[in-house]
This record gives C-alpha cells, sequence and structure tokens, in this order.
C-alpha cells in the first residue's frame, strides 16, 4: 500500500470551491427553431494540482472517484459560487479524458441573460466547480500513490461529488501557476480554530487528523517499515480524542460563520468582521437588531430591494472612504462610520476573502495584495475596484457642483447628440405682421414667411487620465481617491469657464462673418472704452434694448446681467445700490438704484488681458435674447470617470474626460464695453 486512505462523511458544511485554470467553456450549442440556443458545453474540472493549506490536493477522475448524481438530477449553474444569483441548470455531467464536463443551459430571466451574453462575448471564460470530498489517499513525498499516477507528498481525493458549477469573473491567486476563484472554507475553518485556540497553523497541521485536515502520520510505500514505533493503546486513544475534540471544533466554527453570513445575506448587513472576532451567534443576533433598529426598518424586511450583499459592501465602503477622506457623506451608514478608519490594503483584504474566495491575505506582503487587486481591476464584477470607482465618482460630482466657476450663471445650458455641426431647426422664422382685427365674415390673411440663417453648434471631447501607483498604494495614501479626482473635476469646469470667456474676449468671426462684437451687429461701445459708471452703464443698457431681428422687428432685450473683471465689483455694488448719483453736485437721482441687474465679477478676463485694457459686457436674460451657450453631449454636464484598463503598466488607472462646446447663439443678446487698464 504506497498511500494511507481514510474517509469523512460529505456535508454540506464541508463543501469546498476551486477554479481550475485548465477550466473551460469549450463550445456553444447550435440555434433551434426558437432563435439562439442558451446551452454551453464546458469543463469544470481536472486533475491539476491545486494548493491548499495544508498541501497538495489532486482531485482524482478515475472511474468510480467521480460521484455525479446530485450534479445531473439538481445541479445548478452560479455566479461567482453565489447561491442567490442562479443563472441555470445542468444538463448533463459525465468525465472525460481526466476532466469534469458538463453541458448547461442559461436561463432568460435579466441577470442570466448579462452574465450569458458576457459568456458569448468571451469576456467570462472562467469557470469554477463547487464540491465535497468522502474519501483521502495520502501520499508521502518522493512516493507513487496506489494506481501509480501521481507522486507525493500530495493528497488525492479519491471520493468526490460536485455540487454545483459557477461562471467567474477573476481568478483569486495565480501565485501557484493555476487560477483559483474559492472560499476555501479548510483554510478559513482551520484559521478560526487554530485562532481561538491559541494554536499556530502549523500546529494545526500537525495535530489535526481526519475530518478536513490531513493526518501527521507517514507511512513507506510498499515492504517498507514504518519509519516511526508503533503507538500504544493509550496514546492512540489520546491522540484519537485530541482528534475528534479537533473535528467538533471545526464543524462548530463553520457552522457559526454559515449562520452568521446567512443573516448577513437575510438584513444586508456587514457581519464579517464579528466572523473574525469570535462573536458569538447571541451576540451577532443581538448586533442585526439593533442595526435594524437604528435604519428604523423591521426585522422581517430583510436586504433592499434590487441590492445584493456586495451592493451594500461596495455603497459602505465608499461612503467610509469618503469619511475618513473628509468628503461629506451625509447619507452614511453606521457601519461605513464604524469602517472609516480602514486602510486601502485592509479594504482589499476584505474585498478579496470576502466575494474572491482568497485566504490569509493577512500574511501576505504589500505587494502581493497589490498584484491581486490589480488583476481584479479588470473585472466589471469585483468589489475592490467598484469600492475606488464609486468613490472617485462621487469625489468628482461633489467637487464638480462646488467649483468657483462664473460661466453658468449668464450663459445657457444645451444638449446635442452627436459631434455632427448641428443647426437649431436651421432658420429663424420672421416675416410675421401684427395680429389685426377681423370684421365679420371677414377673412383671415396669410403671412409670407421668411427665414434667415441661423449658427452651427458643434461638441469637442476633453479628456485627461489619472493614476494610483503600486506606491500609493502601499503607503495607503487614501487621499489619492479624493484629492486628485477633486482637483481634475475643478480643471474640468475652469476648462469651459475659461474657454467660454475666450470667446467674448478674442472676439472671433461668427456666423455671419462678421465679429461678434462689431459695430454692424450695434453690440460694440464705440470710442476707446471705459471702465462701467453710471452713465456708460445707462448708454450699454439702452444699446441692448434697440437690438433689431433679422426682419427689422424689436428684439426687446432684458439686460439681466453684467460680466466684469475682479476690481470692479466693489464699485458696481455702489452704482446699483446708491439712491444719489455717485460724485453729483446736486444729488442727483440715480435712476439705477435697485436696477434688476446680477453682478458677475470673474478673475478670467483679469488673466486674458494680462496688462493690457480689460473689457466687460452686458447680457440679456435669456428669455429676451441668447448670447452665448455651453452644450453638452446627451446633457452630461459633469465629467465621466471610467477605469482604464492598462496591461502594461503597473497601478490603478482611471481616464476623465467630457464633451462639450462653447458656441455662440446670437449677437443681439450680448454687448461689449472694450474697458480700460485695471490699476
Amino acid at each position: 500500500m504506497q498511500g494511507e486512505m481514510w474517509t469523512r462523511e460529505i456535508t454540506p458544511e464541508r463543501e469546498l470551491r476551486r477554479e481550475f485554470g485548465n477550466a473551460q467553456i469549450t463550445s456553444v450549442g447550435s440555434g433551434d427553431e426558437d432563435g439562439e440556443s442558451r446551452e454551453v458545453e464546458l469543463s469544470f474540472s481536472s486533475e491539476e494540482p491545486y494548493e491548499r493549506w495544508f498541501g497538495t490536493e489532486i482531485l482524482d477522475h478515475s472511474e468510480g472517484c467521480v460521484n455525479l448524481k446530485r450534479l445531473r438530477e439538481i445541479g445548478c449553474v452560479l455566479f461567482n459560487h453565489d447561491r442567490d444569483y442562479v443563472l441555470g441548470q445542468v444538463i448533463e455531467a459525465w468525465v472525460e479524458n481526466g476532466r469534469g464536463k458538463a453541458k448547461i443551459r442559461f436561463d432568460e430571466d435579466a441577470e442570466a441573460e448579462k452574465i450569458f451574453r458576457k459568456v458569448m462575448s468571451g469576456t467570462l471564460k472562467g469557470v469554477s466547480v463547487g464540491y465535497t470530498v468522502g474519501n483521502w489517499e495520502k501520499v508521502k513525498q518522493g512516493k507513487k500513490s496506489t494506481d501509480g499516477r501521481f507522486e507525493g507528498e500530495c493528497y488525492i481525493a479519491t471520493r468526490w461529488m460536485p455540487t454545483e458549477i459557477s461562471i467567474v469573473s477573476v481568478p483569486a491567486d495565480e501565485s501557484v501557476g493555476v487560477g483559483r476563484s474559492a472560499e476555501n472554507m479548510m483554510t478559513k475553518g482551520g484559521d478560526k480554530v487554530a485562532n481561538r485556540t491559541g494554536e499556530t497553523e502549523d500546529q494545526m497541521r500537525s495535530n489535526a487528523a481526519g475530518g478536513e485536515t490531513p493526518d501527521n502520520t507517514t507511512r513507506g510505500g510498499a515492504g517498507e517499515e514504518s519509519a516511526q514505533a508503533p503507538a500504544s493503546a493509550e496514546e492512540r486513544g489520546a491522540g484519537e480524542e485530541k482528534d475528534e475534540a479537533v473535528r467538533t471544533a471545526v464543524q462548530r466554527e463553520r457552522q457559526r460563520a454559515e449562520e452568521i453570513n446567512g443573516m448577513a445575506r437575510e438584513f444586508g448587513i456587514d457581519l464579517s468582521s464579528m466572523i473574525r472576532d469570535g462573536s458569538s451567534l447571541e451576540k451577532v443576533r443581538e448586533y442585526v437588531l439593533n442595526e435594524l433598529k437604528n435604519q428604523a426598518a423591521p426585522a422581517t424586511q430583510g436586504a433592499r430591494t434590487g441590492e445584493t450583499g456586495q451592493d451594500r459592501y461596495v455603497k459602505d465602503m465608499t461612503d467610509a472612504l469618503l469619511l475618513k477622506s473628509g468628503v461629506p457623506a451625509d447619507e452614511a451608514s453606521d457601519a461605513a462610520r464604524r469602517r472609516a478608519g480602514m486602510s486601502l490594503r485592509a479594504i482589499g483584504e476584505e474585498c478579496l476573502e470576502r466575494f474572491e474566495g482568497v485566504s490569509g491575505t493577512r500574511e501576505m506582503s504589500g505587494d502581493v495584495i497589490f498584484q491581486m487587486l490589480a488583476r481584479q481591476f479588470f473585472s466589471p464584477t469585483s468589489a475592490f475596484p467598484a469600492i475606488l470607482d464609486t468613490t472617485i465618482k462621487k469625489t468628482i460630482v461633489q467637487r464638480y457642483e462646488s467649483a468657483n466657476t462664473t460661466f453658468q450663471m449668464w450663459t445657457t445650458k444645451g444638449t446635442l447628440s452627436d459631434f455632427k455641426e448641428s443647426r437649431d431647426h436651421e432658420y429663424e422664422l420672421g416675416g410675421l405682421s401684427a395680429f389685426e382685427p377681423v370684421p365679420e365674415n371677414g377673412e383671415l390673411k396669410e403671412d409670407k414667411l421668411e427665414t434667415q440663417l441661423l449658427p452651427t453648434r458643434k461638441l469637442d471631447t476633453y479628456g485627461k487620465s489619472f493614476s494610483m501607483t503600486r506606491r500609493a498604494f502601499i503607503n495607503d495614501d487614501i487621499g489619492f481617491l479624493t484629492n486628485v479626482p477633486s482637483a481634475y473635476a475643478q480643471r474640468y469646469k475652469n476648462t469651459i469657464d475659461e474657454l467660454v470667456y475666450s470667446k467674448i474676449f478674442e472676439n472671433g468671426v461668427t456666423f455671419d462673418g462678421v465679429q461678434l462684437f462689431h459695430a454692424n451687429h450695434k453690440n460694440l461701445m464705440s470710442g476707446a472704452g471705459e471702465k462701467p459708471s453710471q452713465a456708460v452703464i445707462q448708454k450699454m443698457i439702452t444699446m441692448m434694448q434697440l437690438q433689431k431681428d433679422s426682419f427689422g422687428k424689436a428684439v426687446r432685450v432684458r439686460p439681466k446681467y453684467i460680466v466684469v473683471p475682479v476690481g470692479w465689483g466693489f464699485e458696481l455694488r455702489v452704482i446699483f445700490h446708491s439712491a444719489q448719483v455717485v460724485g453729483s453736485d446736486f444729488n442727483d437721482v440715480n435712476p439705477l438704484n435697485e436696477y434688476p441687474i446680477e453682478i458677475v465679477e470673474t478673475p478670467v478676463l483679469n488673466m486674458l488681458a494680462d496688462a493690457n485694457k480689460v473689457p466687460w459686457f452686458m447680457v440679456a436674460d435669456p428669455n429676451s435674447a441668447k448670447s452665448i451657450q455651453v452644450d453638452y453631449l446627451n446633457g452630461q454636464e459633469q465629467p465621466i470617470v471610467e477605469r482604464d484598463q492598462v496591461a502594461t503598466k503597473l497601478g490603478f488607472y482611471w481616464k476623465i474626460y467630457g464633451d462639450f462646446g462653447v458656441n455662440v447663439r446670437d449677437f443681439r443678446g450680448i454687448a461689449r464695453n472694450n474697458g480700460e487698464v485695471i490699476q
């Protein structure tokens, strides 16, 4: 006998998960009369070695080793081993050439359809299997297994049963050369018992026997004597008692963790820390009840509608990062506030353990954690990159809204659906005469309509990229997630601000071949230019109110804004809020006192003018006459942030961009005075 055999009971609590590096989707069924086939053939297991914490595990695919009864009768297809995320059913299952193979059929609900499409497109290729083991064969270092096919040291599962097949996103651990996506219940259970009994993992390996942990007994090959003296009956009895105690402790710990996880799924509350710290079930139940009371939710309500446990976790951890960085998160839950002190590494470890099935992360170096999380960055469903994405997006929204710009105060806002040059209804309608009285039995007169070409509008794309480097992650630079995106959001809005003011400062040619501000347009004050004063402002107002449309009709412009550089705002407030004309000899009544006009003061005009004359402007209420408009692609004002997958670079990358255009709508809604040098 070259290997040692031992048996353990197959129970749901002992279920393991494993993704094989060579497991894959092999073919898709052909279409039928009803349209596209939803059947897929795949391989879900092989005899590839797998490093568990106790040693190398091999699943034997020889005849009689694999029990496919459960898979054939009630087998389900899951996504990432989530029992609440069922994709379809197992139609057939068999073993072929040392591999477990199956034909599955995807359901037609929305969740299954989403994953099915990603499988069909080749985005999702990983396949994983959940299974239980009934018999192990332990093979000593340098020895052969009973059938001579495997060489030790290894532990061969000679009787095992697949329980479910999962489509998985990203392997959690490739450090041993084989992709893994699994919650290693053996490792987790073993770690828990070791932590609570004070034993180290090495001690657990040497002390545990039976169950899921391999026996410490070593035996030689066929015909060899044992290297150790036979144990006495008393020693064997004591050892068996200790082994039984370990098995009982592992089973109890596993049951405790399963019940806590069940409560977490049911009520949408993060309880992972209570699993780690060994909290009793009574303590956990008390905590859950208090959480539900704080949320003003009845205990029977369960999780939020349409929100998974991962969704809730991502939201809470996003709010925790925002709070830690000093960004307001008014709707943050108590769980988020408690986690506001966690480091990026701690969050990454928790994501790997909870959602990717990786264990032992606390013993790994920061660089290893970074590499594992970097691989998660390429998956659309992984928790850690989703937390980073959401934190950055929320920061950008808040910063964009609060950015100190002024263009939005007086320009109009529009939307375009593409990047082609676009005209508003192509032409301006005119030639309408006044309404006239109609005598009894009189005839209504028909106008002859006229049209005038309107200016074109166009969009451009503006963007940048930024990254969180490996060093920033290892140094726990959480400020990066808010400071850098915040700066880019401010710069994006500043860019729009500067382009708007450049448009009216530079006074380029418009749609009719004439400069925007020109004598022909009757919107440019003659002379060398002056600073705002009561008399000059009145002239500007009068000039705008006399504007006519393309058909000679009065436009009825109502001036609403006066746009000036920094330095004249104080004087303007005196002008518009003084009962008498400032500096007059006879305290003349000031006609501009409380005149309904708003002062817009911007340093961008100072910057553009430098040491030269600084122009200032008067802008109409857009309901009476338009002037400058900022158009956005499909109405998207805020910049878009997307994860940028840069396979050749080390770090987490994002791109931030937006589509907008600064366009002249009409010269009648804005007037210019060339101003003077500000001393």
